[in-house]
């Protein structure tokens, strides 16, 4: 596992501490992997002499409580769904008022 300075990580069986020369390795497998998985991304890098010793958990800043709270924006596609799920119920109210018309009991359309 990889470490980055802005606390970032990273794991792969093909990482090596060479692979990030300015970045920390450690085994993914260890307490303190298992530590930075379960915290991440609110945690601090504890380095000690250049060397990452631990992570500290740190509270959410107000930023990231409130883009935690924005709605996600929508794809191209869910956008394009979504106008065709309006037009869609569009036609079954004209479908439902012409069938109740053509059954003798609506009053047109």
């Amino acid at each position: 596992m990889i470490i980055h300075a802005d606390g970032g990580y990273e794991t792969g069986a093909w990482l090596s501490a060479e692979t990030y020369p300015n970045s920390h390795f450690i085994d993914d497998n260890s307490a303190l992997g298992d530590k930075v998985k379960a915290l991440y991304p609110y945690y601090t890098l504890d380095v000690v002499a250049g060397v990452l010793v631990d992570v500290t958990a740190r509270a959410k800043t107000p930023e990231e409580i409130e883009f935690e709270s924005m709605l996600p924006l929508k794809t191209a596609e869910q956008l394009r769904i979504d106008q065709l799920e309006e037009q869609l119920a569009l036609q079954q109210t004209v479908i439902d008022a012409l069938v109740l018309d053509a059954l003798g009991g609506g009053g047109g359309v």
